[in-house]
């Protein structure tokens, strides 16, 4: 345990450090949070982009399917937390976000980031994800590096929610119940015009 300790601990002096010599908080601080704002974005810009423009359902049922993947995830996270508590490192971020809450594992961020990018690979939105990834890891990275989160917070649940998106993903694909949910969702949407 102490060994997780101590290289968390170099990690954070290491980014630390490097962010104070280039004079980059702003810049961290703000992608630390900003680039979450664009994934449901994206999702909402696609559904109206595929409801007036391009009318597809198919693609619409992926962006159902990856919506409940990342609240299938962001659920368990909520359940997990309640379980395992990990205090935030300690720093002057703690003085500036107060409003967060104090239990830095699993990670949010990185579970519906992870979550949002496999869901998007797996429905073939091959050009998007792409687009995203670089933000994502920007992300990830500048949690840590602001001292919101530990090393192994992020890195332990990108490989965890990597997995689960994959298996979640590929289940609510070939589920019926799930396919008929997306086709009620849809039928629902169509009926307000949306």
């Amino acid at each position: 345990m102490d060994y997780f300790i101590d290289i968390n601990n170099y990690i954070l002096k290491l980014f630390s450090d490097f962010i104070i010599n280039n004079d980059l908080e702003k810049i961290i601080g703000l992608f630390a949070d900003i680039p979450i704002f664009f994934l449901p974005l994206f999702l909402i810009f696609s559904w109206f982009y595929f409801t007036f423009f391009q009318i597809n359902i198919n693609k619409k049922k992926d962006l159902i399917l990856i919506f409940i993947g990342v609240s299938i995830s962001i659920s368990v996270n909520l359940v997990l937390q309640q379980f395992f508590y990990e205090s935030r490192p300690i720093t002057f971020v703690e003085v500036i976000l107060n409003h967060i809450p104090n239990n830095s594992f699993p990670s949010d961020h990185a579970t519906v980031s992870v979550a949002f990018l496999t869901g998007l690979f797996l429905a073939w939105y091959k050009k998007t994800f792409y687009i995203f990834l670089p933000f994502v890891i920007i992300m990830n990275i500048s949690r840590i590096a602001w001292w919101i989160h530990w090393f192994f917070d992020i890195i332990a649940w990108v490989i965890i929610w990597f997995i689960s998106g994959v298996i979640v993903f590929k289940y609510l694909k070939i589920n019926t119940r799930i396919d008929k949910l997306t086709i009620l969702i849809i039928k629902f949407f169509n009926s307000l015009k949306l």
